[in-house]
């Protein structure tokens, strides 16, 4: 399948402020079943980003707006070829990295109880990939979707005690349980395009767990399912902070909005 995605984030501020610093992680990511075709990233300002490639293979583009503003716009245009062979040798440098507990991916009771329903036999790659599409079931059975009461600042515990949350609070949510069962996961940020809708909007967010022998496996517990065709990969991290599309700070005291559009195209 290939895709078209058209993706537009609008900063709007009460006043001019005097300068935005930012950070964006909005190019498809190559390999793993996808393969980035064309991307290309539209500033406003006649702003020019520089990039790098961060410690978890993500391409990262920044830029330094110094002047005053009252308004930014950040437009990425991709096309993708998604569900192609998996890697032949995915690597694992950094397996052992994704095991570890932070915030908000929080080793707490509730998750623990969520791991302790399911055996899971580490060293067979069938037991692991029945243990966590158990999981991905369980989240979507247990927990409400619901956009108005998290926020991305949310952790774990707070996904718990609510019973509800979105998309990234269901992948940080799999992402605690399995690591507490001994599975190296960690966060995807990404699309998703709606089966049988030519044009879709989606921004989405879900887990891949390292199964030895089998490389990353992608699990989204929001639909829930294994990772499809329609999922296309922007980056990967231990958590959110990793991950996010774009993050960044400005200097000011007006107060800001942020808005969001994402629309993904099929190609014939």
């Amino acid at each position: 399948m290939k895709l078209e995605i058209l993706h537009s984030t609008r900063y709007r501020y009460s006043g001019p402020i005097a300068e935005t610093v930012m950070e964006v992680r909005l190019q498809p990511m190559d390999g793993n079943g996808q393969r980035r075709v064309d991307f290309r990233l539209e500033l406003s300002h006649g702003l020019k980003a520089r990039t790098y490639v961060d410690g978890f293979g993500n391409h990262v583009h920044y830029f330094n707006l110094v002047r005053p503003h009252s308004g930014l716009s950040i437009i990425s245009r991709s096309t993708v070829e998604t569900g192609l062979d998996p890697d032949v040798d995915p690597g694992e440098e950094l397996v052992h990295d994704f095991l570890r507990f932070r915030s908000p991916v929080k080793e707490v009771e509730g998750v623990h109880e969520l791991a302790s329903r399911r055996a899971v036999d580490l060293s067979s790659p069938e037991s692991v990939e029945q243990a966590l599409d158990e999981l991905t079931l369980t989240i979507s059975r247990e927990f409400t979707y619901d956009r108005t009461v998290t926020n991305v600042y949310s952790s774990v515990d707070d996904v718990l005690a609510l019973r509800a949350g979105v998309c990234q609070d269901f992948a940080h949510l799999f992402i605690a349980v399995a690591r507490s069962m001994g599975v190296p996961t960690r966060y995807v940020s990404g699309y998703i395009h709606s089966p049988g809708e030519k044009i879709g909007t989606a921004s989405h967010a879900w887990a891949e767990a390292w199964v030895a022998g089998r490389g990353w496996i992608g699990f989204d517990a929001t639909h829930p399912v294994r990772i499809t065709p329609h999922h296309v990969r922007l980056a990967v991290g231990r958590d959110y902070t990793d991950a996010a599309p774009t993050r960044g700070v400005y200097v000011g005291s007006a107060t800001g909005t942020m808005s969001i559009s994402v629309k993904t195209h099929a190609v014939d």
